[in-house]
């Protein structure tokens, strides 16, 4: 079953937006994350979707482009297809 909760989110000028996850949904057997994880935010109208973000997705690979160039094919693509590197 799917839990459901209700909340607010706080924006702040200089460091951006905290959500307040409650304790029904993190206290819940299926919410994936745990203190301190990585947390993947992807957003789309209307929603937002939170998952754990791939190794690649956490590196800057306009800084790597050597270490890039030795990636196999398809992980080049992916990074390609999320825009992380520039052409």
């Amino acid at each position: 079953m799917k839990k459901v909760a209700v909340s607010k989110i706080k924006f702040f000028e200089k460091s951006g937006a905290r959500l307040y996850i409650p304790q029904s949904v993190v206290g819940d057997e299926n919410f994936p994350f745990h203190d301190g994880d990585l947390v993947k935010i992807e957003v789309s109208n209307p929603s937002i979707k939170l998952t754990r973000p791939e190794w690649w997705e956490m590196l800057d690979w306009n800084e790597l482009r050597d270490t890039y160039q030795l990636l196999p094919s398809e992980v080049r693509d992916k990074i390609r297809q999320r825009g992380l590197i520039r052409d």
